[in-house]
Formats: C-alpha cells, structure tokens, sequence
C-alpha cells in the first residue's frame, strides 16, 4: 500500500510517502513544493501516489539532492507528466540517465528504477522562483554527488539526507566519514533555522540540531581514530565502543548497510 501525510510550513508544502504490502512503512520519504517547484521525487514504489498528489500543482521544476532511489524514484515520471525541467548534481548523471541496479530490499522498500530519458541541467548558482531564492551547495559524503539548498531569507535548509538524524550507528557501503562532517562545517557557515529533511524535518533550531550532529560525528570518529592509531583491528574498535551489528538486519539488508562500513569509514584518512 502507498502512504501519505501532508502540510504546509510556512508556505512550503511537505510530502511524506511511505509504502509497505502490510502494516506501516518502514521508511518514509519526504518531498518538498514551493511555488512550482519540487525537490526530490520519492520512492518509486509510490508513484501512483506521488501524481496524484502532483497533478494539480504545475510543477515546472525538479531539484535532485541525490541520486538514491528513494530521492530520484518518480523523476522520470514527473519531468513527463508535467514537461518540467530536471537538474541534480553533475556527478550522478551516469546514474540518472542509465539507470542503475537496486538490491532485493531496495526493490522491496522503493521500487525499481527507471532512467530519465529528459534532459537534466546543472544546477544554476542561484536558483529563482516567484517567491523565493535557493542556492545550492555542494555536500558529499553520504553520496558523491549530494547538494542541498538554501534560502537565505527564510532560513530554510532544504537538506536531502544530510540531516536525518544525530546518533548514526550505520553506514550504507561506500559512504565517506569525513566527508560528511567538512559538509556538516560548509553547511553551518550559512544561517538556517528549519531543515526540510528527507527523512525527518526538524522545523525549528534546525542549526542546533546540525551543531549537535557535526559534534557527535567529531566525537564518534576522533574516538575511532584514537583507537585505530593503537592498532585495533575494526572489529577490535566496535567491541572498544560497544558497538555491535545487527546479523538479522545486515541479511535483510543485502549486507548493504552495517556499523562496520560506519567505523571502517572513520578510520580513513581525510
């Protein structure tokens, strides 16, 4: 079944889409509409869902923070429907234009994906609606090509999965640890309130929230590191600090996600 709660905050229109064939959804995605203008497209696996909530807004742009499936899913079906201009990152165009493979619990939370046959744009250094202003910035480290968006006036950070949550304990393979904490530095030079997050909005003291992200991410990995430079093995450095894995979850995951790839990551070099 396809799912979805929506409000508006402050003018922005925040879509919440979650699928599951029984119960409630695991994961729940976030997409966002101001003044025509989309960011992110959800998962694929709630496509009915997300046009039919689109249909009436005459969407005539779509900002991609990533290339993940859960963000880039209704892209293709979208640009379509509503002839809307695509842009994203530079750096996921391989991804977005020939589609890329999704494992088994990828396909069972979000659905299969389909290639963008429009065309995709850069993003500009400023991006100009009728109300409002946004400007990207560039923010690796959960993915390579991951930007988010600004608007300076009303303090919104629109953040794709740079926020998500404080307490991380696992990483998706092949993220970057340090990265991640320079884009949590970049993005904290600007001044923001509200995150519009993918995953989990926090619609007030957005700033102290990232502060306190960035903090927990310097602790987490300066203990790591302290540990490694010893000479502790990785599973060594995850008994040091109580951390353990989840060997159910890791299987249902296709071993795609784990604490190890978290540490593994915090001992690489900057």
């Amino acid at each position: 079944m396809q799912y979805l709660t929506s409000k508006t905050h402050d003018g922005v229109g925040m879509y919440r889409f979650g699928y599951t064939p029984i119960g409630k959804p695991f994961l729940s995605v976030y997409c966002y509409e101001i003044d025509g203008l989309l960011i992110d497209t959800a998962q694929r696996n709630c496509e009915q869902k997300v046009l039919k909530t689109f249909e009436e807004k005459h969407i005539n742009s779509i900002l991609l923070t990533h290339w993940h499936e859960d963000h880039s899913g209704n892209a293709e079906v979208l640009a379509r429907f509503h002839e809307a201009t695509v842009y994203a990152p530079s750096q996921c165009l391989p991804q977005l234009k020939n589609g890329f493979k999704v494992l088994p619990y990828e396909r069972f939370l979000f659905g299969e994906i389909r290639p963008i046959r429009h065309d995709i744009l850069p993003f500009p250094e400023e991006i100009i609606t009728k109300n409002h202003c946004l400007t990207p910035v560039f923010t690796p480290g959960h993915s390579e090509d991951h930007t988010v968006f600004v608007e300076l006036d009303k303090g919104w950070l629109f953040a794709g999965d740079l926020f998500v949550g404080i307490e991380i304990r696992f990483f998706r393979k092949g993220e970057k640890f340090w990265p991640q904490v320079d884009s949590f530095k970049r993005i904290l030079e600007y001044d923001f309130d509200v995150i519009f997050c993918g995953h989990h909005p926090r619609l007030k003291d957005g700033r102290q929230w990232m502060q306190r992200k960035l903090q927990y991410f310097e602790d987490f990995g300066g203990r790591v590191r302290e540990l490694h430079e010893r000479g502790l093995s990785v599973k060594e450095v995850m008994k040091e600090m109580k951390l353990g894995e989840n060997r159910l979850l890791n299987l249902l995951l296709s071993n795609d996600i784990a604490v190890a790839y978290m540490v593994e990551a915090a001992c690489e070099l900057e």
